[in-house]
C-alpha cells in the first residue's frame, strides 16, 4: 500500500468514509470479539486499546483525543496530535501507540502536519514511521510535508499486535497529526 499525498484543492473530508466511528465500537480487545470498525480518537475506544496515553513525557505532549484537527488542507471532526513543549530540538521524536492484538486488518487516516503548528518559516518536515511494535517491522514511511495531507486506505496491518504510529522532527514547531483514524477487521 502507498501513501497517496493530497493538497491544494481546498476540499474538506472527514475522513470517515461514510461511518461515524461510533458503529460497533464496544466491546475489549482482551477476549470479546473485536468491533467491525474502530475510531482511534475521539474517545470511543475498545477497553485496552489505547497502549499509550494522552499527556507530555519529557516535553513530547500526546492528545489522542483532538476535536477539529486540520490536516493540510483537510478537516477533520476529531484526530491525533503530537508535539514538543519543553527543549525541544530539531530531532524530537514521539508516537501514539495501539495494542490491536492481531485482530484488526486495515488502517485508515489521514496524516500530515497539523495546521495550527507554529513553524515560521513552513519549510521542516517530518518523517513518519508505521510500526509493528511486536516484531520492530516498518510497515510504511514517509516524509510529510506542510500544507500537505497524505491518505493511507485499506493499509494493511494483519498480524500486528501492537502498532506504532511515529513523528520524527521539529515537533516543537511542527505537529504531527492524524486526521480520523480508524482500523478494521
Amino acid at each position: 500500500m502507498r501513501m497517496v499525498a493530497e493538497g491544494g484543492d481546498g476540499a474538506n473530508g472527514d475522513g470517515s468514509n461514510g461511518g461515524t466511528g461510533q458503529e460497533n465500537a464496544t466491546g475489549s480487545v482482551s477476549g470479546e470479539a473485536a468491533p467491525v470498525r474502530v475510531a482511534l480518537s475521539g474517545g470511543n475506544l475498545p477497553s485496552g486499546l489505547q497502549d499509550s496515553a494522552d499527556g507530555c513525557w519529557t516535553g513530547i505532549c500526546t492528545d489522542w483525543n483532538v476535536d477539529d484537527v486540520v490536516v493540510g488542507d483537510k478537516s477533520f471532526g476529531t484526530g491525533f496530535v503530537i508535539k514538543c513543549t519543553l527543549a525541544c530540538g530539531e530531532h524530537e521524536n514521539g508516537w501514539f501507540q495501539m495494542k490491536l492484538a492481531d485482530r484488526y486488518t486495515k488502517l485508515d487516516a489521514t496524516f500530515g502536519i497539523a495546521a495550527d503548528s507554529r513553524d515560521d518559516d513552513g519549510t521542516r518536515a517530518l518523517k513518519l514511521n508505521v510500526i509493528n511494535q511486536g516484531t520492530g517491522q516498518v510497515l510504511h514511511t514517509g516524509t510529510l510535508e506542510r500544507g500537505r495531507s497524505y491518505a493511507l486506505t485499506g493499509f494493511d496491518i494483519s498480524g500486528v499486535g501492537m502498532l506504532r504510529i511515529s513523528f520524527e522532527g521539529a515537533l516543537g514547531g511542527v505537529h504531527g497529526a492524524v486526521g480520523a483514524p480508524v482500523v478494521r477487521r
